[in-house]
């Protein structure tokens, strides 16, 4: 038996609209204005083109399996007999739900999420209403079938012949609910500290007119005054920390997974002190007149750091 997947809700029709057009145009502009432009069209391209092969197309209720076939790639088939409980949501978008590693509307809903309700399961949407979230033994599903009565019909019918009555899954009690340590907070807070002093330091030892630009060759190709030190240094530095907090206690509040917002202040707090070198960065050339370190290494390693840092992020809490 073969459910289609719900047409695409608006938030995802409009972020997949908005999204391609954007790409679009970006491609164009690269094409027509950047040396090897068409490179960079193709890749931001093969994003839209990507997320629509890997969203879900359908589920098959085949045997003694319930398998999910995405539109290219690799089923996914949940055996019946795992299946220990379901329950019927009207409003996906109404849980707290924090997006561990996945797609957040461009053609779909889907990959890894975690709810403080129900919390961590493997999302196959492309619509937020009226879904069908499953539990199986080693984690849960959350499916949107178009015709959810018949599907949840058919579930509960299948699941029934096969591993005897199935359950109503129940929210997460209270006392099992995990919630992440403030305490991290001392990372990004040290650090914001340690950034304004710095700049409030070399902001007294610099000339009234300094090189605020430099070309990837580390050469000054834009100058201006004094203030512009104190503004590009301590703006970027405040938003930065104020992102920070901000997005783990929203992060705390909708995960039962300490892990996450964990991580996520620590790749904030990286950001934040790459933000801080940069203003050193400018504060020695205007002072020695060189670079601390070439620009192009600055870059490099940042994004090396930055790759270290996902794919740890990757190994530990998306993989596990």
């Amino acid at each position: 038996m073969e459910f289609k997947v719900a047409k695409l809700d608006r938030t995802a029709t409009i972020v997949s609209i908005v999204t391609t057009t954007f790409l679009i145009v970006l491609s164009i502009f690269f094409v027509v204005k950047v040396p090897l432009g068409w490179l960079f069209a193709i890749f931001m391209m093969l994003i839209p083109l990507c997320c629509y092969l890997l969203s879900p197309k359908k589920f098959i209720f085949k045997g003694s399996t319930l398998i999910i076939e995405k539109v290219v790639g690799r089923q996914i088939i949940i055996p019946m007999s795992d299946i220990e409980a379901y329950i019927r949501v009207p409003n996906f978008a109404k849980l707290k739900v924090a997006r561990t590693f996945g797609n957040g509307g461009l053609f779909g809903f889907y990959g890894l999420f975690s709810t403080a309700e129900y919390g961590e399961m493997n999302c196959q949407l492309t619509s937020l209403r009226d879904i069908i979230i499953i539990k199986t033994k080693k984690t849960n599903f959350a499916l949107s079938p178009q015709t959810c009565n018949e599907f949840e019909q058919y579930l509960k019918t299948n699941v029934t012949g096969i591993a005897g009555e199935i359950k109503i899954l129940e929210p997460l009690p209270e006392d099992e609910k995990k919630r992440a340590n403030p305490a991290i907070l001392v990372v990004p807070i040290v650090l914001f500290i340690l950034v304004i002093i710095m700049v409030l330091q070399n902001y007294a030892q610099l000339p009234e007119r300094i090189a605020v630009h430099f070309d990837i060759y580390g050469h000054p190709d834009k100058w201006g005054p004094k203030s512009s030190y104190l503004l590009s240094g301590l703006v970027p530095s405040t938003i930065m920390f104020l992102l920070t907090i901000s997005i783990f206690f929203i992060m705390k509040k909708r995960t039962n997974r300490p892990a996450i917002p964990n991580f996520l202040v620590l790749i904030m707090s990286f950001i934040l002190l790459f933000i801080a070198y940069t203003s050193l960065a400018t504060f020695w050339f205007n002072k020695y007149n060189k670079q601390l370190i070439p620009i192009y290494y600055g870059i490099i390693i940042f994004v090396v750091l930055m790759i270290v840092l996902l794919f740890i992020y990757y190994r530990k809490i998306v993989k596990r």
